[in-house]
């Protein structure tokens, strides 16, 4: 093993190196790598007591068959009707505070769920959070503040959306197939026939057949007490519907993604007149649900009412990688690692095409978005094991690093280029693995979702903070060097983070 000595040394060599080449290593020292070397050194505290309740035998890991029943949380109510999403009147089933007073709100937390699909913790997190706000703020009156969770039912979830007696939807509620609300599909129910009628028809589905890492990941998420590390990688146990292709039902489906979903809550709690004293919405989301915040924020369109908008992205297994540049050296199998989810190459979803936009737009007000980036600072799974994930880093972490240091200061529109943008700021949180608990309810996740603009932009209520506009709460070096080198500066520059990244794992 190198000595700390030894190894500074290497990569001070590295780094004076990084300077001629003018890969994308950074030239300002190690505090970058240092964030990365800190990973897995808490290891210990990763495991917070999560009162997140999973309803069916198979606790956690009952998502993968299917939520038997929504679970019923005090101060929340499950609200089937309100919010309509499309022309059709399909609804997004919501939990939402039971009790409010419209004409109070200053502030809506919108918090997404994972692939676990629970929107009942993720309403009880929020709301744990929220209190934990009103009670260090001075500016802060809890029925000021309303916590909304989105839920994004799968097909296999009879019984936690209305069924009939042979098991079909016989609802207006939006559901998808498996994990396509994540991948912004279009939904496959509510179905409504020439005239307007629902007539959602019996879709049959299987499982494909399950390997043994789903295996392997479906016990330990039995036996963790903290959100799963393992279990909620891509493309495992995915549901085939039976006769006919995922396409087929989505086009007779309601035409509508989760996006539409989220676009639908804007619309309504920025109505003034049914919110006249609303400050700003969060649009919030762990894991999964934070790559569909990433999304939303790609794909949604400028509006009158974004000034009131800000966006939380949380631990996700991959991003939405701008251009075809990527911090990992890539394989020559891994062609299509710049295709859409992973970046805007290939076929882009239907959200997308259904409006009238370009790559160019999205580039243009990108760094518009107020965001916040959170991550455990140790969750050292990669959830997502495809090469297309893998050249964004090796786990959450070497990902929300690179996005974060190597991609988002040198997009079009940064005032300060190579530096990040004031406009968005980011936290590793200590001593939390892949856990929502953790993150949401940690001093910089209060922050952010609750203090940050309070009262308006750049207003914050008072409290603990520990994230500053532009850093993390370490000081995520601002000066990498741009992204989007040549090829072959590019490869150095890969190369070079691999082995400095190794160096300080040895330390």
């Amino acid at each position: 093993m190198l000595s700390v000595n030894s190894a500074l040394k290497l990569l001070a060599g590295i780094c004076i190196f990084s300077q001629v080449t003018g890969s994308v290593v950074p030239t300002d020292g190690f505090e970058m790598h240092n964030f990365l070397g800190r990973r897995g050194s808490n290891s210990g505290a990763g495991s917070i007591e999560d009162p997140g309740i999973f309803p069916g035998p198979d606790g956690r890991s009952q998502f993968l068959k299917g939520w038997p029943e929504l679970p019923p949380l005090p101060g929340a109510k499950i609200d089937n009707e309100t919010f309509v999403v499309g022309k059709q009147k399909a609804v997004i089933t919501t939990y939402i505070n039971e009790k409010y007073d419209a004409s109070k709100i200053k502030r809506v937390v919108i918090q997404l769920h994972g692939e676990y699909r629970d929107a009942w913790n993720q309403w009880m997190y929020a709301n744990m959070s929220a209190t934990k706000a009103a009670k260090a703020s001075k500016d802060i009156n809890l029925d000021e503040i309303l916590v909304v969770a989105p839920m994004f039912f799968s097909i296999e979830d009879q019984g936690a959306y209305p069924v009939d007696s042979d098991g079909v939807s016989n609802s207006h509620a939006l559901i998808w197939n498996q994990n396509g609300w994540g991948d912004v599909a279009d939904a496959i129910y509510p179905v409504f026939d020439a005239d307007g009628n629902l007539s959602n028809p019996s879709y049959n589905f299987t499982s494909r057949a399950v390997d043994k890492a789903h295996k392997a990941s479906r016990q330990s998420s039995r036996s963790m007490k903290s959100a799963s590390t393992k279990a909620h990688s891509t493309k495992k146990g995915k549901r085939n519907l039976v006769g006919l292709s995922d396409k087929r039902a989505e086009s007779d489906g309601p035409l509508l993604a989760s996006l539409d979903a989220l676009d639908a809550y804007s619309k309504y709690f920025s109505d003034k007149g049914r919110f006249p004293n609303l400050k700003m919405i969060v649009m919030a989301g762990f894991s999964m649900g934070g790559q569909t915040v990433g999304r939303y924020i790609t794909f949604r369109k400028d509006t009158e009412n974004d000034d009131r908008i800000n966006y939380w992205v949380a631990s996700p297994a991959s991003f939405m990688y701008l251009n075809s540049s990527r911090p990992v050296p890539n394989p020559e199998k891994c062609s299509g690692y710049d295709d859409y989810k992973y970046g805007l190459s290939g076929k882009l979803p239907a959200y997308f095409n259904r409006s009238v936009d370009t790559q160019k737009d999205i580039l243009n007000r990108y760094l518009t978005r107020k965001t916040t980036y959170l991550v455990g600072s140790d969750d050292s799974s990669a959830g997502d094991t495809s090469c297309s994930a893998m050249v964004q880093g090796h786990d959450h972490v070497d990902r929300m690093h690179n996005w974060v240091n190597l991609v988002l200061p040198y997009l079009p529109g940064n005032p300060t280029p190579g530096k990040m943008p004031k406009i968005i700021s980011a936290a590793v949180v200590d001593g939390v693995a892949h856990n929502a608990a953790g993150i949401i309810l940690s001093t910089a996740g209060v922050q952010s979702l609750f203090l940050m603009d309070y009262n308006g932009r750049g207003l914050d209520a008072s409290g603990p903070s520990v994230l500053k506009p532009g850093e993390d709460e370490r000081g995520i070096p601002q000066n990498a060097a741009p992204h989007g080198p040549s090829p072959i500066l590019s490869l150095y520059g890969s190369l070079l983070a691999v082995v400095a990244s190794l160096v300080l794992r040895m330390l």
